[in-house]
This record gives structure tokens, C-alpha cells and sequence, in this order.
């Protein structure tokens, strides 16, 4: 089989935050959370999950003889979806905007700010709207004494004037270590030290050598312990450093001395 098993994503958890300000401030990135002029939504379901929905009128041009030419396309439209389980201030707000807790008005959509935000382990994805979004109940909402209270919320992104619908966030992926040096020696007794260093998809680095996993492929030979190897018997070991399914080798020689 081939394909890279780490680039599949199977999101464990996830949060909708939603912000009446359409100037409030977006995180820095994403492993800093999100300020006070964000509201969260609360719990989701999360068999729905975030369907996203694309309409876009098109028209195919076609020269005589039928062949296709050329389409046009026109007046796209996204709309992005979550069902919530809480009714809390966040979520009334946006199922009955404009109302209040003693008056229920006729709902006209205010415009926000919304983050989608989807998680598994330390790997977080954010999709927070550019410009704003306009949300509103889709279908039916009610109450019964078998299934929990749920709203499923339609939320449709307008882009900004040069098309962007949202700003995009996630942490970045691993794509290889490095261990260096890539050849060590050592006598007996004496002790080399390795370091380890990780590169991620954005072109980031970082020193993992205390977070790997180190190993010696003849502990009678050489021993390892955080990428410090230790001489113990004249002979060849290979020392290997593990982290985030990534491997990387340094060929070690011990020498009597």
C-alpha cells in the first residue's frame, strides 16, 4: 500500500468559537488560544461534524460541433455547518438573534466571526473566517424526551473583496529528523553526544534530542541515554533517535583506546 499513514486525519475533538466583534483579534497561531472577544459554542455533535456545502452557477460554452470550449463560473457560495447540543448565550444568540431572555423576535442573522477548530493529540487545524459570517438555524429545532436538545447551525462565509473565506491555522507536521553528527567515535569509557533535530512541513526546526526516543543497536558496544552514547566495548553500534514516526541513525565506532 502506498501513501504516508501520518497525513491521514482522524479528528477526536473539536470547538466552534464565535465573536460578535468583527474586528476582535485572531490568535497568533495555532497553539495560542483564543482571546476574550471569543465565545464558545459548547459541545458538538460530533458524528455531524463541519459538512461544508459549495454552490456556484456555471455555464458551459461550446463551439459548433459540440465541443467544449470554455465555463463560465459565478456567484459562489459556502456554507459551513455544526450541530450543537448547549443551549447557552452563544448558541441562542445565533438560533434567535436579536432576542433576548424574556422576548423571542423574528430572527435576522448578525454578522460574526467564527473559528472552526478541529483536534487530535497536539495537532490542531483552525479555519477562522476572513471577512464575517452570517448564521442561522438549518431545519428543525425542538424538544422531546428521548434524543438530546440539538440545533444544527448554517453558517454562510462571505469572502473578503480579493476572494479569501478564511484564515488558516494548524500546527505543522513533522517530515523528517536529522541526528548529527552522522558518524561518531569513541573510546571505551568516553562519552559523545548526538543531537537530534526535527524539520516540519512550514520549514521550522527544532531540538527534540531530550524528546526522542534513543536506541543502540549493540548496547554491549555502545549505550545511549538522551544522545549521550557511552564507549563500553570496542566494536560498531548503530544509535538511532525516534520521535513522531520519524527515525533517523548515527554509525558509532568504539575504540579500545
Amino acid at each position: 500500500m502506498s501513501g504516508d499513514p501520518t497525513l491521514a486525519n482522524l479528528w477526536t475533538d473539536a470547538d466552534v468559537l464565535v465573536s460578535p466583534n468583527l474586528s476582535a483579534t485572531l490568535p497568533a497561531d495555532a497553539n495560542t488560544p483564543f482571546g476574550p472577544d471569543w465565545n464558545l459554542v459548547g459541545l458538538l455533535d460530533g458524528d455531524d461534524g463541519f459538512p461544508e456545502t459549495r454552490d456556484e452557477d456555471t455555464d458551459d460554452k461550446f463551439a459548433w460541433g459540440g465541443i467544449l470550449v470554455r465555463t463560465s463560473r459565478q456567484h459562489f457560495k459556502l456554507t459551513k455547518s455544526f450541530t450543537a447540543l448547549e443551549d447557552n448565550p452563544t448558541t441562542r444568540a445565533l438560533i434567535w438573534p436579536g432576542s433576548t431572555d424574556t422576548q423571542i423576535v423574528v430572527p435576522r442573522p448578525a454578522r460574526v466571526l467564527v473559528a472552526f477548530e478541529t483536534r487530535e493529540g497536539d495537532k490542531v487545524r483552525r479555519l477562522i473566517t476572513a471577512l464575517y459570517a452570517e448564521c442561522s438555524l438549518d431545519g428543525d429545532h425542538g424538544e422531546n424526551e428521548t434524543d438530546l436538545e440539538s440545533a444544527t447551525i448554517a453558517c454562510t462565509i462571505f469572502p473578503t473583496a480579493g476572494g479569501v473565506l478564511f484564515h488558516r491555522q494548524s500546527t505543522p507536521v513533522l517530515e523528517s529528523i536529522e541526528v548529527a553528527p552522522a558518524t561518531l567515535g569513541v573510546d571505551v569509557g568516553e562519552i559523545g553526544a548526538l543531537t537530534a533535530t526535527a524539520t516540519y512541513d512550514d520549514g521550522s526546526t527544532a531540538n527534540v534530542t531530550a524528546e526522542a526516543t534513543w536506541i543502540s543497536s549493540a548496547p554491549a558496544t555502545a549505550t545511549v541515554t538522551a544522545g549521550f552514547v557511552t564507549g563500553v566495548a570496542a566494536g560498531a553500534a548503530n544509535v538511532s533517535a525516534s520521535f513522531g514516526g520519524q527515525t533517523d541513525t548515527c554509525a558509532v565506532t568504539v575504540s579500545a583506546g
